[in-house]
């Protein structure tokens, strides 16, 4: 099935309901797995004990932060912003659908820009992620994590903006 549905996807423009679905199969489960097990490599680092100085109590605070408000949107998505915009590919829009969708777009702008923001405050903790010769392996691999778990945060928000919002703004400005 997800080959199938990988080569739909590759021959033409993704439905607003294929792009939902590309964004469900593809990018929130590798997000959420890169973010447990970067979780799980901080929880690491820290109690080692060796990394106090590199990895204090608020770089964890944040990094945690981050992770978790990620997580809860991305769950969101998958619970209510999908299934809704999913239901709605397949119907004309109503009044309704328009303030909902108003409020859609704007939850996800704003919670995109604080993710991207959140990030750009996440490399400067990290020293854009330039790593040190001097650090061991450990701290070496958290620190590559961290870069591509950004990647693909940032990969995901772009395609949602350019596969969801045009859908979300055309039904917006249809009942202006």
């Amino acid at each position: 099935m997800r080959l199938s549905f990988l080569n739909k996807w590759l021959e033409g423009p993704l439905t607003l309901e294929g792009s939902c679905n590309l964004i469900m199969v593809e990018h929130h489960p590798m997000i959420l797995e890169m973010l447990a097990q970067s979780k799980h490599q901080l929880e690491i680092l820290l109690h080692s004990g060796k990394y106090y100085t590199t990895l204090s109590p608020q770089l964890s605070r944040k990094l945690f932060q981050i992770n978790r408000k990620i997580g809860q949107y991305i769950r969101a998505e998958q619970e209510y912003f999908f299934p809704y915009l999913k239901k709605q590919s397949n119907q004309e829009s109503n009044c309704d659908e328009h303030i909902l969708n108003t409020h859609l777009l704007e939850s996800m702008q704003e919670k995109h820009d604080l993710f991207t923001k959140a990030l750009q405050h996440q490399r400067k903790i990290v020293n854009n992620y330039m790593i040190k010769k001097d650090w061991d392996g450990d701290l070496k691999n958290y620190i590559n994590h961290l870069f591509l778990l950004d990647k693909k945060i940032l990969f995901w928000i772009e395609l949602e903006r350019k596969k969801l919002y045009p859908h979300l703004i055309k039904t917006t400005k249809n009942h202006e």
